[in-house]
């Protein structure tokens, strides 16, 4: 019997699925990555702390405790690159015998065969990768790595082991045209479920929106193939970073499964770095706590969450959709302007087409791509 099973099913501290993100280290160099970590000196989220990695031992007995104290039935594995732990698939085992729905995010560049296998052997719920083109050099260009060729790859190994594979597609201004090719390319290669989720700036991708962030009319366009494609080809779509629904009419993509920010509600998505410390999703900087030292009836007490829902933008007040989209990637709004309140950077820049301009003047922007591409790493058995 699991953990979560044995836990009691009236917890008032209850929440149904935590993230860990198993390590800050990562082989890409994504421009539009939202790792709080990667922040620079001076930005509003700089400074956040990435010291005292638990070893095994210690990051096995946290997991434990994290589930028997929040009750979750669901973990996401994350990062960073989570298989650069070299016990990342011992962490994988762990959480499988703990609860009944594991999700890997990996970028690929790391499972083989026999990785794949052991994922299977595990049974893992989900692998997630990330396809930015199903161009190589423009998809390698954007991740800032020699990849494409690892990510294919994985797919087809973790498919042939009977591990189910999604895919993640970051939409930006300079590959929202590339939608329709990953979608078909998912399709060829089985994959039957699609995270689309829409630049939202935090770390250190505040420093790239003048040239990454996409327009409204771009993601309207990926919606728009996301339900005809998607429904043709039986490829499920769902978004992850909110778009608010006074730029888009939702309602018209009955294929398209919508989703938004979760802090404050009953299934939030906690997330717990390797150290321990608890923060209310994965692009946010502030540390509610830390698992390893305080119990999570004392972490869930933190008025964090529920001061970050009452807190909207001002335009957004009074709104029909003020409750359920909460104004959009409020973190992103911190991240970019150092104000949750403040219109988060879609929203704004809807409003304020020239800001793609000016914000070189607020927020140092940096237009150049990565002259160099990090070449692939040794897959680990």
């Amino acid at each position: 019997m699991t953990v979560q099973a044995e836990a009691a099913s009236d917890n008032a501290c209850h929440i149904p699925r935590l993230d860990f993100e198993l390590t800050p280290g990562c082989d890409h160099a994504c421009a539009h990555c939202y790792n709080v970590w990667n922040a620079d000196a001076g930005d509003p989220q700089a400074g956040y702390d990435k010291s005292g990695q638990l070893r095994t031992p210690e990051l096995l007995a946290l997991m434990t405790k994290a589930v028997q104290q929040t009750n979750a039935h669901h973990i996401t594995l994350t990062g960073g690159e989570p298989l650069l732990r070299k016990d990342a698939l011992d962490v994988v085992d762990h959480a499988c015998s703990l609860v009944s729905s594991v999700t890997l995010i990996t970028n690929g560049s790391h499972v083989g065969p026999a990785v794949a296998a052991r994922l299977a052997r595990a049974k893992v719920s989900a692998v997630q990768l990330t396809l930015l083109a199903a161009d190589r050099a423009e998809h390698d260009r954007l991740k800032g790595a020699v990849c494409f060729d690892d990510t294919v790859r994985a797919a087809v190994e973790l498919r042939a082991a009977g591990v189910q594979v999604q895919v993640c597609f970051v939409a930006m201004h300079e590959n929202a045209r590339y939608f329709a090719d990953v979608l078909e390319l998912c399709f060829v290669l089985g994959v039957r479920s699609i995270s689309y989720n829409r630049m939202s700036p935090t770390g250190g991708a505040i420093h790239h929106v003048a040239r990454l962030m996409p327009t409204i009319e771009q993601i309207e366009a990926n919606l728009d193939v996301a339900e005809r494609l998607g429904r043709a080809w039986g490829v499920h779509v769902a978004t992850a970073m909110p778009i608010p629904p006074c730029l888009i009419r939702l309602s018209r993509y009955s294929w398209v499964k919508f989703g938004f920010c979760s802090t404050g509600t009953s299934s939030p998505n906690i997330v717990i770095d390797a150290a321990g410390n608890v923060r209310s999703c994965n692009l946010a900087s502030g540390v509610l706590g830390n698992l390893v030292r305080q119990d999570w009836a004392d972490i869930f007490a933190n008025p964090y969450q529920r001061r970050f829902r009452r807190n909207v933008p001002a335009m957004c007040k009074g709104c029909t959709y003020e409750r359920s989209c909460q104004g959009g990637c409020k973190e992103s709004a911190f991240a970019t302007f150092g104000d949750h309140s403040h219109p988060e950077p879609l929203l704004w820049l809807a409003q304020h087409p020239q800001w793609r301009e000016e914000v070189v003047d607020s927020v140092r922007q940096v237009f150049v791509p990565l002259a160099r591409l990090r070449g692939p790493r040794a897959v680990g058995a």
